[in-house]
């Protein structure tokens, strides 16, 4: 539950953080696609939580950022690049969203090998830090 939470509140924070920004706001989904969006595809930001782990003194989850951008000129690599960076900046700027979730300062991007001519795709990789589960009972 707690990773979903984790999504969610990047979710939320996007959607919010994008739409006071002035550019292009994208759609920001969880998992995937929709397989038959509302709205036009592009641009857009998938949420998708890639693994974790955890000990006694540290719980992290590494969540992956999917983006995509769409132009007819070869605008599409500069406004994919642009979006990640905006994204980048935002996160950077807060470091804790929803009052418990810490994004750690690593962060490491690339673009996808096969760009169809008109759409470019990147990805960014995240490592959050959870919060600490407490023992109720003691032993």
């Amino acid at each position: 539950m707690t990773i979903y939470l984790l999504i969610k509140a990047i979710q939320a924070f996007l959607e919010n953080e994008l739409a006071d920004d002035g550019a292009t706001v994208p759609a920001v989904h969880l998992g995937h696609l929709p397989k038959e969006p509302e709205e036009p595809a592009y641009p857009f930001i998938i949420i998708r939580p890639a693994e974790g782990e955890g000990d006694k003194d540290s719980i992290k989850a590494q969540i992956k950022l999917l983006f995509g951008t769409q132009a007819e000129e070869g605008s599409g690599l500069i406004d994919l690049l642009n979006l990640m960076e905006r994204v980048r900046i935002l996160l950077m700027r807060e470091r804790i969203i929803a009052k418990q979730f810490a994004i750690d300062v690593s962060w490491k991007w690339k673009l996808s090998e096969e760009q169809p001519l008109t759409e470019w795709t990147g990805e960014v990789t995240t490592t959050w830090v959870l919060p600490q589960i407490r023992r109720e009972v003691e032993l």
